[in-house]
């Protein structure tokens, strides 16, 4: 297999370095604050990523996302994990499983985000319910005109700054798992804690309760009994990124020991002289070269 990039690609990858090394600008910032960046700040780097390309890089350009292939939107993940503070969330990806939603809640709810305007979340975990999120205890009840939701969501990332979310629960009777829209302002949606993580994030992962909260039969994203399935694939495809963002995130850490290699001196030479740190800085790269090999 050629894993040489094209032009085209090289050119993606310098677009998305760019970028990233914006971002990094704001670090230290973000780090201070403890996360969060102003919200003018965060206009302006997200007006930087569209006229970038680097903004919904999942989504169809004909819809005006950045209508990336696979691997290429991998190349630019890459470049987005170089930089702390999980600063890549900025660049929105929505989740690709909303491409299959009807064409009015594409206009409803996908192409606001593309556009910049809106942020979704995905609500899937639970108290009882991680790895198999099959295993989830919230419910949809049939009422007139829709459904009833009730339950209850954990690390709902960047649930914070959403405006919606996709919430998984078990539809009627049977239980068939079914993917819900449901808007965070809607009468029984509470974000009842926003738990503290040992890293520092410019969004949340906070927790929510659903109250019998209205949705509407237009609010069911591909059909009820589908839930599951279309979790999976988005699992898939955010594990993917993940993968390629700490690939990014591997390579920062290696130019950084590298660079304090040469410039740091003990014993009347720089510490890159010795082999043991020779040896150290080669094991890291190899690591980086199989990881993104499998990525």
């Amino acid at each position: 297999m050629d894993f040489r990039y094209t032009p085209e690609q090289a050119a993606l990858k310098s677009r998305a370095a760019a970028y990233t090394r914006l971002l990094m600008e704001y670090e230290n910032q973000s780090e201070e604050a403890g996360g969060p960046l102003p919200e003018d700040t965060v206009r302006e780097l997200t007006r930087a990523a569209i006229d970038a390309g680097v903004y919904a890089i999942n989504m169809p350009a004909e819809w005006g996302g950045a209508g990336l292939s696979l691997l290429d939107q991998v190349i630019v993940e890459e470049e987005f994990g170089k930089v702390t503070n999980c600063l890549w969330d900025i660049p929105w990806r929505p989740a690709n499983v909303l491409a299959y939603g009807t064409e009015a809640q594409r206009e409803k709810y996908l192409l606001p985000i593309i556009r910049g305007e809106r942020f979704d979340a995905f609500a899937v975990t639970e108290p009882g319910a991680g790895s198999d999120p099959s295993s989830g205890t919230s419910t949809a009840t049939r009422t007139d005109g829709g459904w009833l939701l009730n339950g209850e969501k954990w690390f709902v990332t960047c649930g914070d700054i959403a405006d919606f979310l996709l919430v998984q629960a078990d539809a009627g009777p049977e239980r068939a798992a079914t993917l819900f829209f449901v808007d965070k302002q809607a009468p029984g949606v509470e974000m009842t804690r926003v738990p503290r993580f040992m890293h520092s994030a410019v969004n949340g992962h906070p927790e929510f309760t659903f109250t019998d909260v209205f949705v509407p039969d237009e609010d069911v994203l591909g059909g009820v009994g589908n839930g599951y399935e279309l979790t999976k694939e988005w699992f898939t495809d955010e594990r993917l990124m993940i993968a390629a963002r700490t690939t990014g995130a591997a390579e920062r850490a290696l130019e950084l020991a590298r660079d304090w290699a040469v410039e740091r001196r003990q014993f009347g030479s720089p510490i890159a002289d010795f082999q043991l740190i020779q040896g150290m800085l080669a094991d890291c790269a190899t690591d980086i070269a199989v990881n993104r090999a499998y990525t």
